[in-house]
């Protein structure tokens, strides 16, 4: 199995937009929750003409789901190299990454923690907040994607159902 990439590239803007989607996806149930808890409450509050303190619970809890993507540091995340041009080959015991400015880096898929899939890319995890970003689109085939999906699901990095 060999594999080869078509080159691409991400920006911090876009990376970190990913990232906040995905939370936010995650996070939805809580905001929702807490967001009819926190119109209840105001309700109640109105009705009975009484501050309740419990309000201010939920708005903090609400703003605090609401301001975390914010607060991310990518640079703490993922390299400096992750934002430049680049392409991948992967084979059964490798995944080379071949960045614009000569670079090269190897791994094997041992060193992955797991691969989530999620839409439009994977992220390999190295550790549990470090990863490398590939994005579906720069493969060359779908043909090549579901290999390479079928070889990570082999690895036990992935879980497609």
């Amino acid at each position: 199995m060999l594999i080869k990439t078509k080159q691409f590239q991400i920006s911090p803007k876009e990376l970190r937009g990913i990232i906040a989607v995905d939370y936010y996806k995650r996070m939805k149930f809580f905001l929702i929750l807490f967001s009819v808890l926190a119109a209840i409450n105001i309700i109640l509050s109105i009705i009975q003409q009484k501050f309740n303190w419990w309000l201010l619970y939920f708005l903090g809890f609400i703003a605090y789901i609401v301001s975390v993507p914010y607060w991310l540091r990518l640079q703490g995340r993922t390299s400096d190299l992750n934002f430049q041009s680049r392409y991948c080959e992967m084979d059964e015991n490798f995944i080379t990454i071949f960045f614009e400015d000569g670079s090269i880096t190897k791994v094997r898929y041992d060193h992955f923690m797991k691969v989530v899939k999620k839409g439009d890319f994977y992220f390999l995890y190295m550790t549990k907040a470090q990863f490398h970003y590939l994005p579906v689109a720069a493969f060359e085939t779908e043909k090549d994607m579901h290999r390479f999906d079928l070889f990570l699901e082999g690895k036990q990095l992935i879980k497609l159902w």
